[in-house]
C-alpha cells in the first residue's frame, strides 16, 4: 500500500477503537483482536464511479470500508452477484479498504437471488448484509404484519448461519416494520443475535422519537450490529417535513448519543450516509452536478465532524 494511502487510513482509524465490533465475524484464521471497527462510506453515493475508483476516492478522504449496495440499481446487481461480487471486493480490496458490510434488498428467503447474495458474500469474509424492509400494509393488522416479518427474519437466519454472515435490520422512519423501535424488538426478540441483528439509524431513531430515542437504543443494545451516522432537521413552514442536513447541522445529538453507545457497550462499524443535496449523489445519481472537489469536500468535512467527536469520547 502508498504511503500516502496508509497515512490517511491510519489517522481515521486511529479515532475509532480497536476492540472487535459486535457485527464483524472473524475471517478464518483471523485473531478477533486484529479485527477493525471500520468507518465505511455508503456506496449508494459512490454510483458515479466504478469499484477501484470508488475504493481509491474513498480512501483518499479518509474511509476505511464501503457499505457497498448489492440491489436493484446498487453497483452489484442481485442478478451478477455471482460474477460482479468478487470482482468488486477485490479491487475495493487492492485499495487498501474493507467491505465489513453489504446493503440488500432481501426479505424473501425463498428468492434463489437470496441464497446467491449471502452465500457469495460469505465466502468473501463480509460479516453484515442490510436486508431490505418489511412495511405496514392498508387494512391488514399490525401484528400480523410483524409476526409475517418475524417468520421471514427466522427463515433468513438459518442462510445467516450457513453462509457465515448476519442480517442487520435498519429502523427505518415511516410505515416500515421496526420504524418504532419496540416492534423491531418483537420482530426479532428471541432469534439469535450472532445472525440476526440492527443496524441502528440514529436519524431515523429521532425523527420517530425526538426524546425517547435512548430508550429505543437500549432495549435494542443487545441486537445492534452495526451503526448508521447521518443528520436531518425539520422544515417547521407548514406541515412538518424532515430535511436531511450535513453532520452536526440538525437535530442529532452526536455527543449525547456517541455517550450513550459508549456506556451501553455497543461497539459496531459505522455506515456514513450523505442523503442532503450533495449533486445528485444523495439519491444515486449515475453522474454529479457539482464537481469532484466539491463532493470530496462536503463528504470528507462530514467525516472529520464525526470522527474528531468519536475520537474524544
Amino acid at each position: 500500500m502508498k504511503r500516502r494511502k496508509f497515512v490517511k487510513q491510519a489517522s481515521a482509524a486511529a479515532m475509532l477503537t480497536s476492540l472487535a465490533p459486535v457485527g464483524s465475524l472473524a475471517l478464518p484464521g483471523l485473531p478477533p483482536a486484529d479485527m477493525k471497527q471500520h468507518i465505511c462510506i455508503f456506496s449508494k453515493h459512490l454510483q458515479w464511479l466504478g469499484y477501484s475508483d470508488m475504493a481509491r476516492f474513498a480512501s483518499e478522504i479518509g474511509f476505511t470500508g464501503i457499505d457497498l449496495t448489492v440491489r436493484k440499481g446498487g453497483h452489484v446487481l442481485p442478478e451478477r452477484v455471482k460474477k460482479d461480487l468478487p470482482l468488486a471486493v477485490e479491487q475495493i480490496r487492492a485499495e487498501g479498504l474493507e467491505v465489513p458490510m453489504i446493503t440488500t434488498g432481501i426479505i424473501d428467503p425463498g428468492d434463489p437471488l437470496t441464497r446467491d447474495i449471502l452465500e457469495t458474500a460469505g465466502k468473501l469474509g463480509i460479516g453484515l448484509y442490510r436486508p431490505g424492509w418489511f412495511r405496514y400494509e392498508k387494512g391488514k393488522p399490525v401484528t400480523d404484519v410483524v409476526m409475517e416479518a418475524r417468520s421471514q427474519m427466522s427463515k433468513l437466519q438459518e442462510i445467516n448461519r450457513e453462509n457465515n454472515i448476519a442480517a442487520s435490520y435498519q429502523n427505518h422512519a415511516g410505515l416500515f416494520v421496526g420504524s418504532s423501535g419496540w416492534d423491531l424488538l418483537k420482530m426479532i426478540d428471541g432469534l439469535d443475535p450472532k445472525w440476526t441483528g440492527v443496524q441502528f439509524d440514529i436519524r431515523h431513531a429521532i425523527v420517530e422519537g425526538p426524546k425517547s430515542w435512548p430508550v429505543f437504543l437500549e432495549i435494542l443494545s443487545p441486537y445492534i450490529n452495526s451503526l448508521d451516522i447521518k443528520d436531518f432537521t425539520w422544515n417547521t413552514d407548514g406541515d412538518a417535513e424532515v430535511l436531511n442536513v450535513p453532520l452536526g447541522k440538525g437535530e442529532v445529538p452526536f455527543k449525547d448519543y456517541l455517550g450513550e453507545l459508549s456506556s451501553l457497550g455497543i461497539s459496531a462499524d459505522f455506515s456514513i450516509h450523505y442523503e442532503y443535496p450533495l449533486g445528485g449523489a444523495e439519491h444515486g445519481a449515475g453522474e454529479l452536478s457539482i464537481t469532484r472537489e466539491q463532493f470530496k469536500e462536503q463528504v470528507g468535512a462530514d467525516l472529520s465532524y464525526f470522527t474528531s467527536l468519536y475520537a474524544h469520547q
